[in-house]
């Protein structure tokens, strides 16, 4: 049986380890064996992953690869990596001898798209003494989720991702998951649309999805801005992604806007702020998808407050540079799509996840590039 101990960031890697990963760590007392021309001594464990960590999902590039960079600590001894591709098994790079840099071992790998083993193992003297693994990691696609409840974790039922490949990130502390509702990150204990999404994603481009969700429930779109309460999420988890980390921002707001009657002008103006700002800190033009949203049951929220909202969201995704057009959420309370009186039901999720992956697809998939068009 394999045991791993998470410590902070720290995979460290187990003193019995599974005959799958093609070296063994021998129990004390026990003679060395021979795995594949390799000696297996018996020592103290020493290997620590620091990067990636399990369920990590890097972003492809226009090339459809990604650098992965992997850093451990070993006390003694040379350290080795092997990558392997989880859906075929096939060997994607073999045994290659970490640098060692600054008290730790790093390297940097450039893989296609895809979903990986990273297997991990110290060498003395020609004997394997430690190994363990990194048993998900993928390349593929990545977004960021913010706004308010609807992109957060407060529809009904909690959604789970049926594929292995969807994950999920909490950007206050770097850990990947399986995306199983609720999403870290975001408000909320219910349901949300993205382990949906990322079902409806990779079924499309088969590749690995991850998501690194911000949303909380009840905010206006002011409070959103660089000197706002909630902005430092979004910086947080865009910074957390790095320079081309992400494949786009998905923006579903509104709803509390139309209860204070932001005008159109403010709306725009305000999110243009938002997104302006959320460039200057991701480090490059990160794109942006803006839902249409503005529907609350509360009498403040009339009809012409709704519309108001919707018209600042269409100027942005019409006017500002690398905005399109997310999902319209408005009608999901005449249809029966609601599991309260503003929060999404299972269909109403269902909807919800569908309208992205269609935005998604004209904007970046439809001819198989991944380029934002305007």
């Amino acid at each position: 049986m394999k045991r791993f101990i998470l410590v902070g960031f720290f995979l460290v890697c187990p003193l019995f380890a599974s005959d799958e990963l093609g070296s063994l760590v021998v129990p004390a007392g026990k003679a060395p064996v021979d795995q594949g021309g390799d000696s297996v001594a018996v020592h103290a464990a020493t290997l620590q992953v620091r990067q990636p960590t399990e369920w990590t999902v890097l972003q492809r590039d226009e090339r459809g690869q990604a650098l992965l960079r992997v850093d451990c600590i070993n006390t003694g001894g040379a350290v080795e990596i092997r990558v392997l591709d989880r859906q075929n098994g096939q060997v994607a790079k073999d045994w290659t001898a970490l640098a060692r840099e600054e008290g730790s071992f790093r390297g940097s790998f450039l893989l296609r798209a895809g979903w990986y083993r990273i297997e991990v193992r110290s060498k003395r003297a020609g004997a394997v003494v430690e190994s363990c693994e990194v048993g998900r990691v993928g390349i593929g696609e990545v977004f960021v989720t913010s706004g308010q409840s609807n992109a957060g974790n407060h529809g009904n039922p909690i959604q789970h991702a049926r594929d292995d490949r969807v994950a999920t990130c909490d950007y206050k502390t770097g850990l990947w998951r399986h995306a199983d509702d609720p999403e870290p990150g975001a408000g909320g204990k219910g349901g949300s649309p993205w382990p949906m999404l990322g079902d409806l994603l990779v079924k499309k481009l088969d590749v690995p999805v991850g998501f690194i969700c911000t949303a909380v429930g009840g905010t206006e779109v002011s409070e959103w801005v660089p000197s706002g309460q909630h902005y430092s999420r979004l910086k947080q988890a865009l910074q957390l992604a790095g320079s081309h980390g992400v494949r786009a921002v998905l923006w579903h707001q509104g709803e509390s806007d139309s209860i204070a009657g932001t005008s159109t002008d403010d709306y725009a103006r305000l999110l243009e702020q938002v997104i302006s700002q959320s460039r200057v800190d991701a480090g490059w033009p990160v794109p942006w998808g803006v839902a249409l949203a503005s529907y609350h049951p509360k009498r403040k929220a009339t009809a012409d407050r709704q519309r108001a909202v919707i018209a600042g969201q269409r100027k942005v995704t019409a006017e500002y540079p690398g905005v399109f057009q997310g999902p319209a959420t408005d009608s999901f309370h005449e249809r029966g799509l609601l599991a309260d009186s503003v929060h999404f039901n299972a269909e109403g999720l269902a909807e919800h996840a569908q309208g992205w992956a269609d935005a998604l697809t004209v904007v970046f998939y439809r001819t198989g590039t991944a380029r934002l068009d305007k």
